[in-house]
């Protein structure tokens, strides 16, 4: 792994480790994929970026209308504009992309830190506003009927049912509403061609004037944690969701916007942040701020109060460059009390929604009350029996109270269910240390490799990945790879002290995971403080 450098251009400095755009030291709200378009015209300044590679860069292997491109060039033109002239910055080359033509300074990485305040709001300006004029009402879908590929019975039934289950998913989220018919910001059109056991599954939205914003093309094959057409609305629904909350935040809120609209946007550009695939410090510093305005304009806002919740755990979970003293463990506990307050404000505002009950669940996991995290998540997977991060940390919490092996098939549900979905780094972590657990280092191994590269910021999956060689006789392949991620961490140090004050159960078993961790960390020469 090598050390991620930070550009410096103008008043900006972007650090491309944490994806964090500063402006004279002070953080500026970047929605992902403009922050992804930003990187690559920083990486290759001076050159011109044709728009199938920006589009790769933003969206992957998923086809996406080149208006796409366009929204989001926008959005990262008015971020720039503000520490002087985009122009000066970005050169559109008419039909064929864009060219970074700033002068540019390479630096290596020298960590980062969370910001302390946040003083920038969402623009009511007339560029990229939220189409929709005085009846801005949220994230409004048409969902027609599911198109059939198939004339047969089996396969229109298929498609009336996941008609029928995708409008109920989606209807149980904050923000959103759902239509049959008539006009709306989004359209969604599916279709869907059944095997055997299997189903192919090509989904577009398209916005409010017909071009097609996201478009999605997989097969899916049949899990077994509720019916077929179940299984596919969900997946449907998270990614639809994730990638509506993502455009939604990038867009302005318009001048007549009613009462409750920047509550509701400053919540939709939380759950963004939550959203950014590396998941880092600052992205969950960004989105605790946009929940708590949200809060301070709508203090009964479910979907600001779920996120928030679940921000503030986040928060406080993770590794930092500080060791934590008894004072900071006794201030943990107190937010922690707070996000479980705002957790059962959020289920008692939104009892259908199951991502509520979620965030419920995963504030009393780190509370240690598995019992009743355990509820929480049942409760969210009654209601979607297919929620797959619910699955997923269900399956945690067996292995946090020592059900080793109960923990493996929730988890291989989770990752089959979403595969995309934007905690499967931590769900393939949990899977490599059921197996490490049981002294299988080498089957642990692929699975600590990819939560490592999906959780970058997360000391955890390294430090298994780095045991797991050692304890196989990689000791020299287990020392660098540890000590990679410390120098890309700005110089981080790690000890077995820091991550045994950092266990999360008391149980015996969960206990001997970890001191099997300590022994292989010992064997490459971490030292004990």
């Amino acid at each position: 792994m090598e050390a991620s450098p930070s550009f410096a251009f103008g008043p900006f400095v972007f650090h491309t480790l944490s994806r964090r755009l500063d402006r004279q030291g002070e953080l500026v709200l970047l929605n992902s994929r403009a922050t992804e378009l930003l990187l690559v015209l920083l990486r290759r300044a001076g050159e011109l970026v044709t728009k199938d590679d920006l589009l790769h860069a933003a969206w992957g292997s998923r086809i996406v209308a080149e208006n796409n491109l366009t929204v989001h060039m926008a959005t990262l033109r008015r971020v720039l504009r503000r520490g002087g002239e985009a122009d000066n910055y970005i050169r559109t080359e008419h039909g064929r992309g864009y060219r970074f033509i700033a002068p540019v300074e390479v630096a290596p990485t020298d960590g980062y830190s969370v910001p302390g305040a946040l003083t920038a709001h969402p623009r009511h300006s007339n560029g990229g506003q939220i189409r929709g004029g005085t009846d801005w009402r949220g994230i409004s879908i048409l969902v027609p009927p599911v198109q059939s590929l198939l004339n047969s019975e089996a396969s229109r039934s298929l498609a009336v049912e996941i008609t029928r289950d995708l409008m109920v998913q989606l209807a149980r989220v904050p923000s959103v509403l759902v239509i049959g018919s008539g006009e709306s910001r989004y359209a969604l059109r599916i279709s869907v061609r059944p095997g055997k056991g299997t189903a192919q599954i090509v989904a577009m939205v398209d916005d409010a004037i017909g071009a097609t914003v996201w478009a999605d093309r997989f097969e899916h094959r049949h899990v077994g944690s509720g019916p077929m057409e179940s299984e596919i609305s969900s997946r449907l629904t998270n990614a639809v969701i994730t990638e509506l909350l993502d455009r939604e935040a990038s867009l302005a809120l318009p001048q007549e916007a009613p009462p409750g609209a920047d509550a509701q946007h400053c919540a939709v550009r939380g759950w963004s942040a939550l959203n950014r695939e590396l998941s880092v410090p600052q992205d969950i510093a960004e989105a605790r701020l946009w929940f708590d305005r949200a809060l301070l304009d709508d203090p009964t806002n479910a979907s600001a109060l779920a996120g928030s919740a679940y921000a503030i755990v986040a928060d406080n979970i993770r590794m930092t460059t500080q060791h934590r003293d008894a004072l900071a463990s006794a201030a943990m506990r107190a937010e922690l009390r707070h996000a479980d307050e705002l957790a059962t404000r959020a289920v008692a505002r939104a009892p259908d929604w199951p991502r509520a009950w979620f965030c419920r669940g995963y504030v009393r996991q780190w509370q240690q009350r598995f019992d009743a995290a355990l509820t929480a998540y049942e409760r969210a997977l009654s209601l979607n029996p297919c929620d797959a991060e619910s699955l997923a940390y269900a399956g945690h919490i067996h292995f946090l109270s020592g059900r080793i092996e109960e923990m493996r098939a929730p988890l291989q549900r989770a990752l089959a269910l979403g595969p995309r979905d934007r905690g499967v780094g931590l769900w393939h972590h949990f899977l490599g240390q059921y197996d490490f657990t049981q002294g299988r280092d080498e089957l642990a191994i692929p699975y600590f490799v990819r939560g490592a590269d999906l959780c970058p910021s997360l000391v955890y999956p390294v430090a298994f990945l780095a045991s797991a060689l050692a304890h196989g006789g990689r000791i020299e392949e287990g020392r660098r790879t540890l000590d990679a991620w410390c120098e890309a961490m700005g110089g981080f140090r790690v000890t077995i002290d820091q991550l045994r004050a950092r266990v999360f159960s008391d149980n015996a078993i969960y206990l001997g995971c970890h001191e099997r961790l300590y022994r292989g960390l010992r064997l490459i020469g971490i030292p004990e403080r």
